[in-house]
């Protein structure tokens, strides 16, 4: 695996039991550094699937992969799964990312000065004191990045980040997404139903459908948009 690959991700296959159908097969891919890799596919392709394997949250029945050492990857799931009226400010929210599976009671000057930087990335600093049940679903998103970016990871895996949000709202946190590559080459994986994103900000897109249907530039992809998007 080369320096400039995080992830390398060689014929993997995934099932969930005897007689049911892989929710992924035969899948490789490479993640590179500095990357926007977009994964689109329709409800069911296996996109979350493929994403909890990169992050050994579920092992790949067969097929193998291959991380860089000591990797820093922060995982963003999908906003129904986060629990709102948890007694947290914002701030309390934010620094909690610094730990990395770590626990202490008190935070260092170095972890404070991460999330002040995370907090400023994501424009949520004016809200640090609020609680997160207060919260619109934009500002819930920012926060939660804000989260992921105070442990400075290297990847950021996120699983449809702007599908609960308005059309305002989901251009502004995908905008972030675009500086967080550009200024700071955070690379991300990010699954998504937006092919305006995908054909204005991703670098590669990763068409699936349980296997892989196309991989690179979007200008090299001739399928129908429609067939692999879940409409609301």
């Amino acid at each position: 695996m080369d320096k400039d690959t995080l992830i390398s991700i060689k014929d993997v296959s995934m099932n969930y039991g005897a007689g049911r159908q892989d929710a992924i097969e035969h899948v490789s891919v490479d993640v590179r550094r500095g990357e926007i890799l977009a994964l689109v596919g329709s409800n069911g392709s296996g996109k979350s699937t493929l994403m909890k394997g990169m992050l050994r949250l579920m092992p790949f029945t067969c097929g193998e992969m291959e991380r860089k050492k000591g990797l820093r990857i922060a995982y963003m799931a999908q906003m129904h799964t986060v629990v709102r009226d948890f007694p947290a400010t914002v701030r309390e929210a934010v620094l909690s990312g610094t730990r990395q599976g770590r626990f202490s009671p008190f935070y260092t000057k170095q972890q404070k000065r991460a999330a002040e930087e995370a907090m400023r990335l994501t424009d949520v600093s004016e809200l640090q004191g609020t609680y997160i049940g207060a919260l619109s679903g934009g500002q819930m998103q920012r926060v939660l990045l804000a989260r992921c970016l105070a442990g400075e990871p290297e990847l950021l895996v996120l699983d449809e980040p702007a599908s609960a949000l308005d059309h305002a709202s989901a251009h502004a946190l995908q905008k972030l997404f675009v500086n967080l590559r550009d200024e700071k080459q955070v690379t991300s994986v990010i699954s998504t139903h937006d092919w305006h994103f995908v054909r204005e900000h991703a670098d590669r897109v990763l068409v699936l459908n349980h296997s892989v249907e196309y991989l690179g530039d979007i200008h090299g992809w001739n399928g129908k948009e429609d067939e692999h998007t879940c409409h609301h």
